[in-house]
């Protein structure tokens, strides 16, 4: 296993800003990319480690495993984790309804038509996406204490990468509409 941390010579901390990733991986990139005469292999680990610590869910499941904190990502979820996917999943089947409509519309009226109805769709998945990122900031704002040892990470995690997965298929729909 890589350690994501070592590769970019950044302490081993949850607390980390997208940018830091960012600048780390530009530092360390220059050096090792293949058209600057770096090694591909290494190249290779450095795009590895920056894709686990951009993204929260897999940041904490590294650290999780570097600091050999045992736990799964399996289990139950919060009730307020189920509330949040009552909120998308009926948006996501709307967008996906409205979404073959548009695909089967023939004629430009029965398109616009369908336009004030999707923007409709497009403003409910803005306001899910607004939803979804306040749950990532809120648990990314728990790693202080899941550091601290006060906390359950896999927990964490688990539900981090819930809401990922879902933050990825609303900007999917969202795009689709347009």
């Amino acid at each position: 296993m890589i350690d994501a941390y070592e590769e970019f010579g950044l302490k081993r901390s949850l607390d980390l800003g997208i940018e830091e990733v960012r600048a780390a991986f530009r530092d360390r990139g220059k050096e090792e990319h293949p058209d600057g005469g770096g090694d591909s292999e290494r190249f290779s680990k450095l795009q590895e480690a920056s894709e686990i610590l951009s993204h929260p869910s897999r940041r904490l499941r590294h650290w999780l495993e570097l600091e050999g904190v045992e736990g799964s990502l399996s289990g139950a979820i919060s009730s307020n984790l189920v509330d949040v996917f009552a909120k998308i999943g009926p948006r996501l089947q709307e967008a996906d309804g409205l979404i073959r409509e548009r695909k089967g519309a023939e004629s430009q009226l029965a398109k616009a038509m369908l336009e004030g109805r999707v923007q409709a769709c497009r403003e409910g998945l803005e306001g899910i996406q607004e939803s979804i990122t306040k749950e990532i900031d809120e648990k990314i704002g728990e790693f202080g204490r899941i550091e601290r040892g006060e906390m359950d990470g896999w927990g964490v995690a688990r539900e981090l990468a819930f809401l990922e997965k879902w933050q990825g298929q609303v900007r999917e729909r969202f795009a689709e509409l347009w």
